[in-house]
């Protein structure tokens, strides 16, 4: 955390008034925590023990079976006469609607106002409520920011609401507001909420200035934000500057302003040695792929020149500044350029498939970056290459394009989980750019279906099984069928393609789970520390297996058999999350098992604040190794994801991880 006194405000706005922490239990309760705990992962198979339990007021299995997805016994208890019970009712109903996608409550429930379980499980008929309390309760408009997230629209009267509490001289409810507006569903433009945010942009705190910039960029009010974008061009919060850097590289008249200060920026990166210097920089690279004017392009070469023969910054952050700003010049001779420049191939090369999106040089120069990435041998590159397959259908003739459609088929059906993913993941744009009664069409339809027969990957297959109803392939509907009795992501995926496939289902219903192949007894009632050596330094976290045990007997179990020991971070989105633990360093890899869900609300600890650690997943339960560390606070990710612990030291050596650092060493301390 920056201060300790942010902390504390982001904690009070993430607490709704009158609901404070549960305290940490007593020792003698170990034998019932570990109890509920095992109850939880079995599902549907232990909902009626958690209900006996929650029952005689045991809070902890009422969060179970929000978690569960048992949401029918929780409505029964939100008019309970002890408010404890009510209210943990409504945040677990919060919890099981985060879950699953769903709206459970509406003004017909009778309750008191409850802002994160309206945020997460309220319909549009609860928006009054929250909008007439977030003049006093940051909660409310975090809230309303959840309800937009989940594309429930704004009423005018709720935009003027929070533009007007987006000026309050509290800073909890100007982040609130602002955070609610950045998350509205299609934002329709209104001169008070741009007056608003643009006030917001310039001034306050690191998270509320950056979450302002952002809204700005979605709302599409580059014309009048541009001064405040340039403005906030090298803020002094990291953050901030990168917002700043996409939105001007978004605007043709602001990238004026951003290209040129790049040298500038690279001088002042090699003089204070700043890590997190290094973000915006590479940011700022990334986003001007395709879009830099002729007159620029000799500063991006000349920075190139410099990141290569430089030798004082760590090999992976000159690397990144180096081939990106080859790919940004995107000179005579680009390709061959990358082929060759400081990173690793499974790095380097799927800039390739940047230019090759971005529409860089002629047709014959994307041609020949697809031929480097379809012929490696590293599974990451050949995804890289089919990932750009759609962005090259028009450069060829029906010859080419029955090649791609052929490519994509067969990478379908290919072993390697990386390569299948890619192909199903780029189906939709082949399917789009074929169009109606193509010929072509029976190959990949083939394909899909076959994969979709054998697949046992969870998020893979549900994914070829929301593909299948998409493109209403009949024959499919045997695969889809198949999927109702297994993994709770899969059931839902299956249930929805039956559906458009005109076979209406009933929503799947709560079945009976295994737990995973972890003792959950190891941590439940132990105070632990996850330490990690990356190429940045060390990173020390607080575990917490009182709010998650699952993931925190995992992260346990892997970490003293090695298995994070050398995995490099695959994902970087500065300013959001830096992520890693998968096996195959792609984000398609995993331990071989999956863990149960076990997201969290506010009453559990500070969530998804800058910090926060969290367990990736695809949907419910289908998490594995991976695992994330926030740069930013990101409430709607607080009850969707499971959290299971804070970084206590080291926030800037996770801040200035790159993709391509690493775990050197994880080790786990007992205190």
């Amino acid at each position: 955390m920056r201060v300790a006194i942010f902390l504390a405000t982001v904690l009070v706005a993430g607490c709704p008034s009158g609901n404070k922490p549960e305290s940490p239990r007593a020792g003698d309760d170990r034998a019932l925590r570990i109890r509920i705990a095992q109850l939880e992962a079995r599902r549907g198979a232990g909902v009626d023990e958690l209900v006996a339990l929650a029952q005689k007021g045991e809070l902890l299995a009422i969060r179970a079976l929000g978690r569960s997805g048992a949401v029918k016994p929780l409505l029964g208890m939100v008019s309970n006469r002890d408010p404890r019970i009510s209210h943990a009712a409504l945040d677990a109903i919060g919890l099981a609607a985060s879950l699953d996608e769903t709206s459970p409550l509406s003004s017909a429930v009778q309750s008191e106002l409850a802002p994160e379980a309206f945020g997460r499980a309220g319909d549009a008929s609860l928006m009054p409520r929250l909008v007439e309390c977030a003049t006093t309760n940051p909660a409310c408009g975090i809230a309303l920011g959840r309800m937009g997230r989940r594309k429930i629209p704004f009423t005018d009267d709720t935009r003027l609401a929070l533009a007007r509490i987006a000026e309050s001289n509290y800073l909890a409810l100007r982040y609130a507001a602002v955070y609610a507006l950045q998350r509205e569903h299609e934002p329709v433009a209104m001169a008070q909420v741009t007056l608003a945010l643009l006030a917001r942009a310039g001034v306050g705190d690191a998270e509320t200035r950056a979450s302002a910039i952002s809204a700005l960029v979605k709302r599409k009010a580059r014309d009048a934000a541009q001064a405040a974008f340039a403005q906030s061009l090298y803020d002094r919060d990291w953050r901030v500057d990168v917002e700043a850097v996409r939105a001007a590289a978004s605007d043709e008249n602001s990238r004026g302003v951003l290209v040129p200060e790049l040298s500038t920026r690279w001088s002042d990166l090699l003089k204070t040695a700043d890590a997190m210097r290094a973000q915006p920089l590479i940011e700022a690279l990334r986003a001007l792929i395709g879009k830099v004017d002729a007159k620029d392009v000799g500063i991006l070469a000349d920075l190139a020149k410099a990141a290569t023969n430089d030798k004082l910054l760590p090999s992976v952050t000159r690397g990144w500044i180096e081939c990106l700003a080859l790919a940004a010049a995107a000179q005579p001779g680009v390709v061959d350029a990358i082929a060759k420049c400081g990173l690793p191939d499974h790095l380097r090369l799927p800039l390739l498939a940047e230019l090759i999106n971005a529409k860089v040089g002629d047709a014959a120069l994307r041609r020949a970056a697809l031929r480097i990435l379809l012929a490696h041998d590293d599974p990451r590159v050949r995804a890289a290459g089919i990932g750009a397959l759609p962005a090259t259908w028009k450069d060829g003739d029906a010859k080419a394009q029955a090649t791609i459609v052929g490519t994509i088929a067969s990478s379908m059906g290919a072993k390697n989980p990386i390569i299948a993913g890619t192909a199903v993941e780029a189906a939709p744009a082949i399917y789009d750019a074929m169009g109606k009664g193509s010929s072509l069409q029976a190959a990949l339809d083939n394909a899909l279906v076959a994969r979709a027969k054998i697949e046992t990957d969870v998020e893979l297959a549900a994914s070829l099984l929301e593909l299948i109803g998409k493109r209403a392939l009949a024959s499919g509907a045997d695969a889809c069928r198949a999927g109702l009795a297994k993994h709770p992501v899969l059931a839902k995926a299956a249930a929805e393609c039956l559906r458009a496939l005109g076979q209406g289902v009933a929503a799947p219903a709560l079945g009976p789970a295994q737990p995973p192949p972890v003792d959950v007894a190891t941590v439940i009632g132990k105070k632990l520390r996850w330490h990690l050596v990356t190429t940045r330094g060390e990173i020390i976290i607080e575990l917490r297996p009182d709010v998650a045990p699952w993931a925190v007997a995992t992260i346990v179990e892997l970490t003293r058999r090695g298995y994070y020991n050398g995995i490099e971070f695959h994902r970087v989105v500065p300013n959001f999350v830096v992520q890693g633990g998968d096996p195959t360093m792609s984000g398609w890899g995993g331990p071989g098992f999956t863990i149960p869900a076990e997201p969290s609300s506010s009453s559990d600890g500070p969530g998804f604040v800058q910090g926060g650690v969290g367990i990736a997943d695809a949907g419910r339960d289908s998490g594995g190794s991976q695992w994330f560390i926030m740069h930013s606070r990101a409430p709607h990710l607080d009850g969707r994801y499971t959290w299971f612990g804070s970084v206590i030291s080291g926030q800037n050596h996770a801040d200035a991880l790159l993709i391509g650092d690493r775990v050197e060493r994880a080790e786990i301390e007992q205190l």
